[in-house]
C-alpha cells in the first residue's frame, strides 16, 4: 500500500515502504495532547516499531495522513488505465488482526491479483482493495473472487464478520448463514416481518423472505 502511495502521490516525500500505524490524539489541552503522543511512540519502540514521527500543525497532519487518504487513488493507479477498485470489508477480533491480514497478503501475491490492504487497527476492520477493469480475462476475474472469498472464510473462522462498515447489502447475503447460523438468521427474518409485513424497507438486502 505504502509503495502504491509513493508512486501516486508525487507531491509527497516517499515514506518507507513497511508496515505503517496512523494515531490521532485528542484532549482538552495541548499538553495532553502531547503526553498522549510521547507514551504512544514509547509504547511503538517497546514493541520494535520505529520511525515514529508527531506532528500537531495542521499542514503537517495533512502530510502524514496523505498516504491514508489516498489509499484508494493510490491503488487503482497501480492498475491499468480506467481501473477500480472492488473493497473488501471484513472486521476481525483485534488478536487475529495481524494473522488474518498477513495470510491475505501472501494470497493476494499467490493468486498474482493486485490487492494493497488498509484498515482501522482499533477495531479490527480492514479492507483489502482488489483491482478490477472491464479488460480483465476470466481468469483474473476468478482469481479476484476467490482471494475474496477466502478472505471471508478466514474472517469468520476466528470469529469476525464479512462486514465491519459497508453493510451486507445484496452481495454479502450468502455469508450471513455461516456467520450467524440458521437460528439467527430466522430470528432476523422474524423481526423483519414484524416490524416491515410488507417487505418495503429495502427489499432484498440482507436476506431474501
Amino acid at each position: 500500500t505504502i509503495s502504491a502511495f509513493n508512486s501516486y502521490a508525487k507531491d509527497v516525500p516517499d515514506m518507507e515502504v513497511s508496515p505503517h500505524l496512523f494515531l490521532e490524539f485528542h484532549g482538552p489541552s495541548p499538553g495532553i495532547v502531547e503526553e498522549q503522543a510521547y507514551l504512544a511512540g514509547t509504547a511503538c519502540e517497546e514493541f520494535k516499531g520505529h520511525g515514529f514521527n508527531y506532528a500537531s500543525s495542521e499542514s503537517e497532519r495533512k502530510l502524514l495522513w496523505a498516504a491514508r487518504h489516498n489509499t484508494y487513488y493510490a491503488a487503482c493507479a497501480l492498475g491499468k488505465p480506467e481501473s477500480r477498485g472492488v473493497i473488501t470489508d471484513v472486521c476481525v477480533p483485534i488478536s487475529r488482526l495481524a494473522d488474518v491480514m498477513e495470510a491475505t497478503a501472501i494470497d493476494v501475491e499467490k493468486s498474482n491479483v493486485i490487492g494493497p490492504m488498509f484498515g482501522h487497527a482499533g477495531d479490527g476492520n480492514f479492507h483489502c482493495i482488489l483491482i478490477v477493469n472491464d479488460e480483465d480475462t476470466p481468469e483474473y476475474t476468478a482469481a479476484v473472487k476467490g482471494v475474496s472469498e477466502r478472505l471471508i472464510a478466514a474472517t469468520l473462522a476466528v470469529g469476525g464478520t464479512c462486514t465491519g462498515e459497508h453493510g451486507v447489502g445484496s452481495g454479502k447475503k450468502k455469508y450471513l448463514i455461516d456467520q450467524y447460523g440458521t437460528e439467527g438468521l430466522s430470528t432476523m427474518k422474524t423481526l423483519k416481518k414484524t416490524l416491515d409485513p410488507l417487505n418495503i424497507f429495502n427489499p432484498g438486502k440482507v436476506f431474501d423472505l
